[in-house]
């Protein structure tokens, strides 16, 4: 029994010893599984075998009027892999008679092995839905000549039939139309007159101005802005008129592919980008505004993520290719000999343990049919986690296929541990990409029930796990804040948690994830006048603070600061909330506020108390100390009423602010620069002492 992946699961489950044909070879074991995938010739008569399964009809039907190019197709190792071995074909009955059809209408250009793989890749790419089947032949034509004419980058030759299909999808917002869209005509322009170095088409779709509305007024959003232009080849008129940035973006994507260069368009919020394959494995996003990309060509998925774990998977090509035979292996064997097929979906998983397509199809077969024992799934929740966790969300797309049955299967002790052990993977991956990880948090936490001790016990465990991570801990956070820190029932609660973790985490060992998540947390405590959270939040952070003490004669009484909130009227790229609390304490701190007009800051002290006197200090008394002035200082018992104690316009600080006898009841003291400039604030210490009255 081979123990990797989900193979142990069989123990859990039901042992394997049945027996079948599979592909012309006799299955009867788990050995005979490898055996008859490991061979060229093994694949193939399980390639065609899928392909019979899938597509049966339709090769009965092409065997009728076309049964030379069956015979010759489902004999040729090198075919039937180009079209079963290059990534996903959406309808296999579809794309066999566009196969057909192309290799009808040109049997002498389709000896060559390269017209070969750009036909299979104009094959699977028009068997999509809605793609025009009609229109296939021109697209192959297109490339098959261009090519002969040494017109494309010299890289398309080296090409694989999956790369192919990032090409020969050229097409997008106008069309597959010659005419008034994206098709061949824009093609054949856009080979003729866009010719860069590879790297350079991230930025083609510049050649054309950026324009809402067209010469004559009339916006893009309307029918007519191309209307007076219907005579000009749509990628020209594109580059003459312009267009915003769907336009753009399918200018500079179809000018690479046109090229024979891999190319993408995309979707983002509220805006079209597109990605170039500027080398093998390395898509370089163009005229993007967001790390929120939806792809519309792929061949796995359309995030961001599974582009560069497709990418991945492909590199290694032997081992897709053996992945996809075990695949095949399975299909075939699910309904008459689960067991069998089990081990052969094992067996896919471990040769290629980050296909994607394959984890899934092999976890809803575990999930719908074998139905594992509650035990078993935190080993199959482990495996995927484990396995997949250089890539966070594509282990999160698996594991949340199996997210409702396990947490109904398990007891309620074990719930927890079970979607912890996915953080447990991932906290130390950075991952490729930033990716939606707040729904998913927010997916496993309400998988959990609405118990809200529940919910934050999850968030201090995965929390506590995190903050090892430079690129989870302070979206886990985020996610906590808008979750709990907003009901009064539970913001306490959840500060508390925040200043358990953030103690008791070693700064050496994540320093930049520390400060980038612990920053946003002390603003929200702000924010939220929490005082017991802002000072568990900011003595968490002493290992990140610089002390540098300013020894200034102090007034009699209490440092009534200490112990308090701060809050500034806005933060910016160069305030530090670590250093927050510091500003009321004697080692001494900083904030910086943007530039605004009246910027101040209000500190809210520990206790009530009768005020002997005040100390302002500067964090310069040069060149920036002007900032800070003219300099107001003001009082108030609660927060809303101000009495003005103090005013200057003298650079030369520490500044010291008696106040005996003059502010008897003060629970706030704010600071503020009184003018009009629209300028920043900053400070590096703001000491209150005197009597503390409660």
């Amino acid at each position: 029994m081979n123990s990797s992946l989900i193979c142990s699961i069989a123990l859990l489950c039901t042992p394997v010893s049945v027996s079948g044909a599979l592909g012309g070879v006799e299955v009867t074991n788990e050995a005979s599984i490898q055996s008859s995938a490991s061979t060229p010739e093994g694949r193939h008569a399980l390639a065609v075998a899928e392909l019979k399964r899938v597509a049966d009809d339709a090769i009965d039907k092409l065997s009728r009027t076309d049964r030379r190019f069956v015979e010759d197709f489902l004999e040729s190792k090198e075919r039937v892999a180009d079209f079963m071995l290059s990534g996903p074909c959406d309808d296999p009955s579809k794309g066999l008679r566009i196969l057909a059809s192309l290799w009808k209408a040109d049997p002498q250009g389709l000896a060559d092995r390269h017209e070969q793989t750009t036909a299979a890749a104009v094959a699977l790419t028009f068997a999509m839905k809605d793609w025009p089947e009609d229109k296939a032949f021109d697209r192959y034509a297109y490339f098959r000549d261009s090519r002969k004419a040494n017109q494309l980058h010299p890289s398309f030759d080296a090409l694989e039939t999956w790369e192919k299909r990032f090409v020969v999808s050229a097409g997008g917002n106008g069309g597959y139309s010659d005419v008034g869209g994206w098709g061949n005509d824009s093609l054949v322009w856009l080979r003729d007159n866009v010719k860069l170095p590879v790297s350079d088409y991230i930025g083609a779709c510049w050649q054309a101005p950026y324009k809402s509305d067209s010469p004559f007024g009339d916006t893009i959003q309307g029918p007519k802005y191309y209307a007076p232009f219907s005579n000009i080849i749509h990628a020209k008129r594109v580059r003459d008129v312009g267009g915003v940035c769907g336009s753009l973006s399918h200018y500079g994507a179809n000018a690479a592919r046109a090229n024979g260069i891999p190319a993408i368009t995309m979707g983002e919020p509220g805006h079209c980008a597109y990605a170039v394959r500027v080398s093998k494995g390395n898509w370089q996003p163009a005229y993007t505004l967001s790390w929120q990309r939806g792809l519309h060509t792929s061949l796995w998925g359309r995030t961001w993520t599974q582009l560069v774990i497709q990418e991945a998977a492909f590199d290694n090509k032997a081992a897709y290719d053996v992945c996809q035979a075990h695949l095949w292996q399975a299909r075939a064997l699910k309904e008459k000999n689960p067991d069998l097929a089990e081990a052969a979906y094992a067996a896919a998983l471990d040769a290629q343990p980050i296909n994607v397509p394959a984890w899934i199809e092999s976890v809803d077969f575990l999930r719908d049919v074998r139905k594992p024992k509650p035990e078993a799934w935190s080993v199959i929740g482990r495996s995927i986690a484990t396995k997949l966790s250089a890539y966070p969300e594509s282990a999160w797309d698996v594991f949340s296929r199996i997210l409702t049955p396990a947490l109904a299967a398990l007891a309620d002790d074990a719930k927890l541990d079970f979607l912890v052990s996915y953080h447990t993977a991932i906290a130390k991956e950075d991952g490729p990409v930033m990716w939606q990880f707040d729904a998913a948090l927010e997916a496993q936490s309400k998988a959990l029930g609405g118990d809200n001790a529940r919910q934050l016990a999850f968030f201090e465990k995965v929390l506590a796990i995190q903050s090892a991570s430079k690129s989870w801990f302070a979206p886990t956070i985020a996610w906590g804040q808008k979750k709990f820190s907003v009901d009064p029932a539970s913001s306490n609660a959840y500060f508390a948690v925040l200043g358990r973790v953030f103690s008791s985490v070693d700064p050496n060992s994540n320093e930049a994830g520390l400060r980038a998540a612990l920053g946003p947390a002390i603003l929200a405590a702000e924010e939220a006048n929490n005082v017991e959270a802002f000072q568990a939040l900011g003595k968490a952070g002493s290992s990140l603070r610089k002390p540098n003490p300013v020894v200034v004669e102090p007034f009699p009484g209490d440092l009534l600061s200490s112990g308090g909130l701060m809050k500034p009227s806005t933060t910016s790229q160069w305030d530090h909330p670590e250093s927050h609390w510091s500003v009321l304490e004697e080692e001494g701190g900083f904030f910086h506020t943007a530039a605004e007009v009246k910027p101040n800051v209000v500190v809210r002290l520990g206790k009530l108390g009768d005020i002997s006197g005040i100390v302002v200090l500067g964090t310069d008394y040069g060149y920036y100390g002007g900032r800070a002035l003219p300099l107001k200082v003001s009082v108030s018992e609660d927060g809303t009423t101000w009495t003005e104690v103090f005013r200057t316009t003298d650079p030369k600080g520490p500044w010291r602010i008696p106040l005996a006898g003059k502010a008897t009841r003060v629970q706030f003291v704010k600071a503020e620069r009184d003018d009009e400039r629209h300028e920043v604030f900053h400070l590096a210490g703001i000491r209150v002492y005197g009597r503390r009255l409660q």
